[in-house]
């Protein structure tokens, strides 16, 4: 049974790409009207939706395949640990059923454009390489769902510890869509958490109310994947027959098990990173978990 949580808050942070020394390297991107820092492949764009300027990374049609990752590589922590969160809103479901998804990727140096439809813009992007799936789509074998988070690596869709979000499995038009699937419409959150041996893993649908833990305490030893310190980050996706526009509206970064929540000194010759992000990351932690 999935552990319940409180919803994690999402606050706005200033965009900034940020290495102080003694402190955690920070990506904050609060809305996308700046896309410095990041490079697109295929179908991938920004788009102007109510949730400001998002990455679209397949909008929706049929046959689409699109990816968004850091133009440079990205410090990793010791051991390879990281914290993200992000969120994404999934739309105008059409086709055969919506699909397909996106993943979070981490991959050893440049990160390719992987295959369509099923293969969600991961399958054949990257030999050395960790993605974490939010597939909406059930191809049938291993993937035995259309709700689910799953982990792949070596751009194979491997589906590798996959978990219906919410504990829904069918989230098709004929089953229906309602809250609890990713394909529902509404802006869920997600965050993630690795120490260098165990991953942790939350979304959250505020239709739902509480956060559903998909991972506790995961065992991944992603350094071995990734062989290297640094990794190129980012996120694809795809559609086929059934298609949705699938957005990343915000991201958030830190190269720590856990997003920083200390009040970060004020830099002399590196860009600011500012009292902002350490009071909205000390607020969202105080959120999640009191």
């Amino acid at each position: 049974m999935s552990k319940k949580l409180k919803a994690p808050m999402m606050v706005a942070v200033l965009l900034t790409v940020s290495c102080l020394p003694a402190l955690a390297e920070t990506v904050v991107y609060s809305g996308f009207s700046s896309t410095t820092g990041l490079t697109f492949s295929g179908d991938a764009a920004t788009a102007t939706t109510g949730d400001g300027t998002v990455l679209r990374l397949t909008p929706s049609a049929g046959g689409q395949s699109g990816a968004v990752y850091t133009t440079t590589p990205v410090t990793l922590g010791s051991g390879s640990t990281f914290s993200t969160q992000f969120q994404f809103r999934f739309t105008d479901p059409a086709g055969i059923d919506p699909a397909d998804g996106i993943t979070f990727v981490l991959s050893n140096g440049s990160a390719g454009l992987g295959t369509d439809g099923g293969g969600l813009g991961y399958q054949g992007a990257s030999a050395q390489s960790v993605a974490i799936e939010f597939d909406t789509y059930e191809n049938g074998g291993d993937d035995s769902s259309s709700n689910h988070v799953a982990i792949d690596t070596g751009g194979v869709l491997e589906d590798l510890d996959l978990t219906n979000a919410y504990g829904v499995a069918n989230c098709n038009f004929g089953g229906g869509i309602g809250t609890g699937c990713m394909s529902d419409g509404d802006l869920w959150t997600v965050l993630i958490e690795y120490d260098g041996t165990d991953l942790s893993l939350w979304v959250t649908d505020p239709a739902e109310g509480p956060t559903d833990q998909i991972y506790n305490d995961l065992p991944i030893d992603i350094s071995s994947y990734l062989g290297t310190s640094s990794a190129t980050l980012g996120f694809t996706g795809s559609t086929g027959s059934g298609y949705e526009n699938q957005d990343i509206v915000d991201w958030t970064y830190s190269n720590t098990s856990t997003l920083p929540t200390t009040t970060v000194p004020e830099p002399s010759s590196l860009l600011m990173l500012g009292s902002g992000l350490a009071a909205a990351a000390a607020m969202l932690r105080r959120r999640l978990f009191n």
